[in-house]
């Protein structure tokens, strides 16, 4: 197998014909008074690539194989892309298809196709970590304000709704917004329960 996307296998036999990739690089152009144009760089463009695939009836349905090219691009999916060696090279959406019949039969049935099969890059790093909260399988230490003065009356110093770190007087001593181990008393430091 040449490589598959999602599940759609391109096999070595007879495709691809033609395997191209293209990546670019963004620069805006600003003018500068009476001198040359400075370049800055904004960032990477999309890769995009493009297949050329014959499908023979020798070792496939061509229609069928269509077809289902044509429902994966019709559902606006982004695909993983892996080829035969493990690489994986990310996701893609088929951005286009064309197709040219190479042979038919007498009753209009494709025998050989020629599909070139353009793809575009999905980043999908935006997608998984913009706004994304990551849930630990264990319940974190945390460290509860307290609700009512201390034992001898007096304030805790401890604001409610706010956590106790930010209501602590910095320790003696202190050079700077570091926490030493002995900056946060035991008795406010309590595991909470797993969600």
């Amino acid at each position: 197998m040449f490589a598959v996307l999602g599940e759609i296998p391109f096999e070595v036999v007879g495709s691809p014909e033609g395997f191209e990739s293209r990546r670019s690089y963004d620069f805006a152009e600003h003018r500068v008074v009476e001198s040359k144009p400075r370049l800055q760089w904004l960032g990477n463009d999309l890769e995009r690539l493009k297949l050329e695939l014959r499908l023979h009836a020798s070792f496939t349905d061509p229609a069928a194989k269509m077809a289902l090219l044509r429902s994966t691009a019709a559902a606006h999916l982004a695909l993983p892309l892996v080829f035969g060696n493990g690489g994986f090279r990310g996701f893609f959406v088929i951005e286009s298809i064309a197709m040219r019949s190479q042979q038919l039969s007498a009753r209009g049935v494709p025998i050989a196709i020629t599909a070139a099969l353009a793809l575009k890059e999905w980043a999908v790093e935006s997608e998984l970590f913009s706004g994304a909260t990551v849930r630990p399988d264990f319940a974190p230490l945390g460290i509860t304000p307290s609700v009512s003065g201390s034992s001898d009356g007096s304030s805790s110093g401890f604001i409610r709704g706010v956590s106790a770190l930010l209501s602590l007087s910095p320790a003696v001593g202190a050079g700077g917004p570091n926490l030493e181990a002995n900056d946060v008393p035991v008795s406010v430091i309590v595991r909470s329960a797993a969600r």
